[in-house]
């Protein structure tokens, strides 16, 4: 693979809004840091509301928008300066947020956090199960990133998004499948089921004899080996690294990046990571029934890591190129 580095100054959208005394680019960023400091906050003060996906959200926004470029916190003099622009509200700072929005700002993540610990002794039996209560707890407490749409109007909302639509995106896809354990959990009686049937299918080509046992945790009985797959051979692991490594290549390669193709390429190599671990298992399957079975038995732990890496790298090599915006 070969890389040809392109200044990022050559690559990134010029932005030049202004809005209140200051342009959209640190207003975002404030907007964010804001966000995650009384994300932080409340689930220190809550433990109810713990969860990472926001601050992970968040924190990934904030380094895409960072990243992206086009920081200047001091004020443009030039009047004939392309952008956009907005008269300041009354009474707002040059920070851009009025004392009345900061006000119901923080109001809101009180009322949050004083209905979390008044509900404490009943979010907590149910918290993290696989129930539809818990997941509509899960879902609560994603609430804790609604008050930031507090802090700006509507008008202003709208610039942010139209000029941050890809860090937004970006920002959702991490909420949302990042860290996917608990997906996995709720999928596994009939994700199991497939992934236990497509190593069978794949073994059984190469260890005559193989049987399959259907159940919560389907079994692969062989000559020499019999392979239980738990749920944690569902490769999270496998899809927990792909996801922190391809983060760091988009974060890396933002400004060069084809955002659209990026996010197929994330969801084609999510794809890859669960095939890759059904000929992963099914490659146990056959090397422990093929005299190996000690050898299996001792590394197919520590073989993960170095499968799926190999495997992401592998992936990376096929599409790197086409997902960089060719100099022009």
């Amino acid at each position: 693979m070969s890389l040809t580095l392109t200044p990022d100054s050559n690559l990134r959208s010029p932005i030049s809004f202004r809005v209140a005394n200051l342009s959209v680019p640190p207003l975002s960023l404030l907007t964010l840091l804001i966000t995650l400091i009384a994300v932080a906050l409340d689930q220190f003060a809550a433990p109810a509301l713990y969860t990472s996906s926001p601050l992970w959200a968040v924190a990934a926004a904030m380094a895409l928008v960072w990243r992206r470029g086009g920081i200047n916190f001091g004020r443009e003099t030039k009047s004939g300066s392309p952008g956009f622009s907005l008269q300041r509200e009354p009474g707002a700072r040059k920070i851009g947020f009025s004392l009345v929005r900061i006000t119901l700002f923080v109001g809101a993540h009180v009322v949050l956090v004083s209905a979390a610990r008044f509900l404490h002794g009943l979010l907590e039996p149910i918290a993290g199960t696989d129930s539809f209560a818990g997941w509509i707890t899960a879902a609560v407490k994603l609430f804790v990133l609604l008050p930031t749409l507090l802090l700006l109007p509507v008008k202003r909302w709208l610039i942010l998004a139209r000029t941050y639509a890809a860090e937004g995106l970006a920002a959702l896809v991490v909420l949302f499948t990042f860290f996917p354990g608990r997906i996995l959990t709720a999928l596994w009686p009939w994700y199991g089921q497939v992934l236990g049937r497509l190593v069978f299918f794949i073994a059984g080509f190469f260890v005559p004899g193989l049987t399959y046992t259907s159940a919560l945790t389907p079994t692969l009985d062989g000559p020499d080996l019999d392979v239980n797959i738990l749920l944690a051979c569902s490769g999270i692991s496998g899809i927990e690294l792909f996801d922190c490594l391809f983060a760091f290549v988009a974060l890396l390669d933002w400004n060069r990046l084809r955002k659209g193709r990026a996010l197929f390429a994330y969801v084609g190599g999510v794809a890859a990571m669960f095939l890759g671990n059904a000929f992963r298992i099914s490659a146990f399957v056959i090397f422990g029934n093929r005299g190996f079975a000690d050898v299996v038995a001792r590394f197919h732990l520590s073989a993960g890591w170095i499968f799926f890496s190999v495997l992401f790298l592998l992936y990376l090599s096929l599409t790197y190129r086409k997902l960089l915006i060719t100099p022009g």
